[in-house]
Parts: C-alpha cells; structure tokens; sequence
C-alpha cells in the first residue's frame, strides 16, 4: 500500500462515520456497542458500572439511534399501526360497531394504523422510567445514572429485536402474532447477564430478578399498546365522519 494510500484511509473511515453518524445516528463506537450488547452484554453493563465512558457509546443513545429506524420504518410500513390493530383482534367487533355508525370501515382502520404508527414509539419511550427505577431498586450500589446504562442494554436489544420483526412482516406478516414473544425472549436473554453482573448475587437472585423486570417491562409494553390503541380509536372516529 503506497503512503498516499495510507493517508486516504483514515479519511474515508472518518467520512463513512460522519455519515453513519448524521444520517442513521450511529457511528463505528455505537456500532462496537450495539454488537457487544448482543455477544457481550455483561461486558457492556460492567464497563458502565466502572464508569468507563469510552469503551462504548452510551446505551441510551444506540436507543435512541434504534428508534429512530424503528420510526422511519413504521411511516413506510404502517408495521407498528398493523400491530396496534391486531392488538385489538383484528377490530374484532369493532367492525360491527363502525358499520352500526356509518363508517368506512377501511378508512378508520387507515387512520388507527397511521396515528398509531406515530404514537406508540413516543409512548413507549415515555413509560422507560418505571423500568428503570425497577432495576435500581434491585440494588443501591450503582446509582441512578450507571443503572440507567444498564438498563437500555436488553431494553435496546430487545428494540432491535422489534425492528427486525418489523421488517420482516413485509415478507411474513404472520410474524407479528410472535412479535412479543420474541421480543420479551431477547430482553430475557440479553438482561439475565446484566443483572448478574450488577445487580444480583448468584445465579438464583439472577433469575428471579430478570424474570421480575422482565415482567415490569411487559406490563409497560402492554400499557403503551393500549394507550395508544385508545388514543388511536378517539382519532380516528373524529378524523371520519359518519357517512350520510
């Protein structure tokens, strides 16, 4: 390799990263830290822990990063309104109701799935919180900030997990009935080492603790779907109007 070589290359490293920065909100950090929370979670979680803030990109920020993909996603695909509505049987009875109002029934249906699209990664993102005050109650030794790290380790994992299923609805739309499952599998999966690492002593305190958050973050998933899904509904029955 010739020394003109040489000097283009970390030129082009730093040019793709400022464009994996600016354009998907990652750069090469961010991407080391979204694969290790999948192959070396602990690793992650402990990094934190020792307030090593170099090693990898604050958890919260590949969040956040995952999201926004997530997002774009759910505008092009309606993934997350298609979600929301089978949430809720397919409209089973639903239907029923709309037609007894006089209602296109296709074009409330269009108008859950888009208003749901928007709302349900802001209201999930919104009930992070509690999760997270549920992992520092778990032990007081980390503090508030380091927990907080620790936590979006399997809470990002487990958003990867939805964007991916996400995607693949396009080809297999029956996905999304094991949407949940798979989900709650990865953060389970991913979660088990970060709590053994920071939070629990032995692996039968792992366990219960895992298995206790991975409750919590369950009945906050459910509560964004079905405040959304309310939301939605009270939106749509104002967006279309009855027909005469």
């Amino acid at each position: 390799m010739t020394q003109g070589a040489q000097d283009e290359t970390p030129e082009k490293r730093r040019v793709l990263e400022d464009v994996l920065d600016e354009v998907l909100s990652f750069n090469f950090r961010s991407l080391r830290t979204l694969r290790d929370i999948f192959l070396r979670p602990a690793a992650v979680c402990r990094a934190f822990l020792d307030g090593d803030r170099h090693s990898y990109t604050p958890t919260m920020r590949v969040w956040f990063g995952v999201l926004t993909w997530m997002f774009v996603l759910s505008l092009i695909w309606g993934g997350w309104g298609e979600i929301i509505w089978r949430a809720s049987g397919d409209g089973a009875g639903f239907g029923d109701a709309l037609r007894e109002g006089r209602r296109d029934i296709d074009a409330v249906r269009d108008a859950i799935s888009t208003m749901a699209a928007l709302l349900y990664v802001p209201i999930e993102a919104l009930l992070i919180l509690p999760g997270v005050f549920a992992l520092t109650a778990m032990r007081k030794g980390p503090g508030f900030l380091k927990a907080t790290q620790c936590y979006f380790v399997p809470v990002t994992a487990s958003s990867v997990s939805s964007t991916l299923v996400l995607m693949l609805s396009v080809v297999w739309p029956g996905i999304l009935q094991w949407g949940m499952v798979l989900n709650m599998g990865v953060f389970v999966l991913i979660a088990g080492p970060v709590i053994r690492v920071g939070f629990a002593d032995g692996w039968p305190g792992t366990i219960g603790k895992t298995l206790a958050l991975a409750l919590v973050v369950l009945a906050l998933s459910m509560i964004a779907r079905a405040t959304t899904l309310a939301i939605s509904i009270f939106w749509a029955l104002a967006e279309v109007p009855p027909v005469s």
